[in-house]
């Protein structure tokens, strides 16, 4: 495909905007300017169309531009936009959210995952008087000073059974490791070895309950299960990251996929269908604290009424008929997924989709990924190679091999998906 137009707004682009680029996950060798988008396509602005793979890194659950979503969304706009006050949508959105979430109770509004992240570590800290946080290696929670570690470390970096908590950026003080343990995703022992020595200092256990960012890689056989007894026996705060997870692995997020209730949670993306909204909840003795202004909780923007109104929209959408959108996005995904790894298997090509139906990730080669460190040893340059010629046909997956489903997938773009992908596997 040509891209001369992309290529000379880039080029302007870098010339007052820094990078060319609004995030950095947006960065890859060529520089791709979309246009518009309609259902599951994107057109670029040399007008080439693409089957959406990447849906906005995962908000667009309904497609571009859904209906309902557009018409939620227009009515509150004659109405206004900003309001510095109440109005019914937050409680119609806290009301449906409690009902499909399983360990909400109480909830609250922000603007972004990274405001959500940072409000929920602070709470558990007030909840508990304790200092300590534990993540895992690997797993990201957003862009703040105080938990943006370990996310990408590259040797070295400790011990595989004792990480080192890494900062992630220069600029970073050097302190912000002080209150945090980092361990190995599916370690149990890790994580109970740590609790016996420090768990009266740990506050809070934090984690994507599928590592998306690294891999795909989820949790083993009851993982989640023994974690969630270990955090009740020692007073841990159990915190679900389910920025990506939540409203897309199942109604009720992760949480209900699996079948185990954190005691706090965050939520964002495929909450609002493309609308920059998150939030955060969880069980009511916590976020009493919330509740009553003990732990004040503020924003300008919080419960923006535009995004509420797409939150709205998009909940009663995703709930109807007992979730059938959702049960289609997951059919669309099982097969999609399952018929890739089965052109993988016939063409002898050395690749893999790992993670769930409605979202999962291409590795190479076929390994059985664990932890960040099993991540380390794929080969990145043959998923960085396979997301370029997929590109080309039309294709556009993010360049880390994370596939998206939506609603407005049909049987025809999987089609086409698998035929593009056959034809870079014959020409590889």
């Amino acid at each position: 495909m040509q891209r001369k137009r992309s290529k000379e707004a880039f080029e302007r682009s870098i010339s007052t905007f820094a990078g060319g680029v609004g995030s950095a996950a947006r960065t890859f060798p060529e520089p791709l300017f979309i246009e518009r988008g309609e259902g599951s396509h994107v057109i670029d602005i040399d007008g080439n169309d693409y089957i959406d793979y990447v849906i906005a890194y995962g908000p667009l659950i309904l497609g571009h531009r859904p209906k309902v979503v557009v018409e939620a969304v227009s009515a509150q706009l004659t109405k206004g936009t900003m309001f510095g006050a109440s109005c019914e949508l937050e409680f119609l959105v806290s009301e449906k959210v409690a009902e499909l979430v399983p360990c909400i109770d109480l909830v609250r509004f922000t603007c972004s995952g990274s405001e959500a992240i940072h409000f929920v570590l602070r709470l558990a800290r007030a909840y508990t008087g304790r200092p300590k946080v534990i993540k895992f290696e690997g797993h990201f929670h957003g862009w703040y000073d105080n938990i943006f570690v370990s996310v990408k470390p590259s040797p070295p970096m400790g011990l595989p059974n004792a990480p080192w908590a890494m900062r992630q950026t220069p600029g970073q003080p050097e302190n912000v490791v002080e209150n945090l343990i980092v361990l190995p995703w599916n370690d149990l022992q890790a994580v109970e070895r740590t609790l016996k020595s420090q768990g009266h200092e740990i506050a809070a256990i934090i984690m994507e309950p599928i590592m998306f960012s690294n891999g795909g890689i989820g949790p083993q056989e009851g993982y989640l299960a023994d974690l969630r007894e270990l955090t009740s026996a020692y007073g841990v705060v159990l915190i679900f990251d389910e920025i990506v997870t939540g409203f897309r692995l199942a109604l009720g997020g992760a949480q209900e996929y699996f079948g185990v209730s954190p005691d706090l949670c965050v939520f964002g993306k495929g909450f609002a269908a493309g609308y920059p909204i998150s939030g955060f909840g969880g069980r009511r003795e916590i976020m009493e604290l919330v509740a009553t202004n003990r732990v004040p909780h503020m924003g300008t923007f919080n419960s923006n009424p535009l995004c509420l109104a797409a939150a709205l929209a998009t909940l009663k959408e995703l709930s109807k008929d007992n979730g059938r959108i959702m049960r289609y996005i997951s059919e669309m995904g099982a097969r999609l997924r399952s018929s890739l790894d089965g052109l993988f298997q016939e063409h002898s090509f050395p690749m893999k989709a790992v993670g769930a139906d409605p979202i999962f990730t291409l590795i190479s080669p076929v390994l059985d990924l664990r932890d960040y460190r099993d991540f380390l040893r794929l080969e990145f340059d043959v998923i960085h190679r396979f997301h370029g010629e997929m590109l080309d046909e039309g294709v556009w997956l993010m360049r880390r091999g994370i596939m998206m489903l939506s609603a407005a997938h049909t049987e025809e773009d999987v089609q086409l998906t698998l035929e593009a992908a056959e034809r870079v596997m014959t020409g590889w």
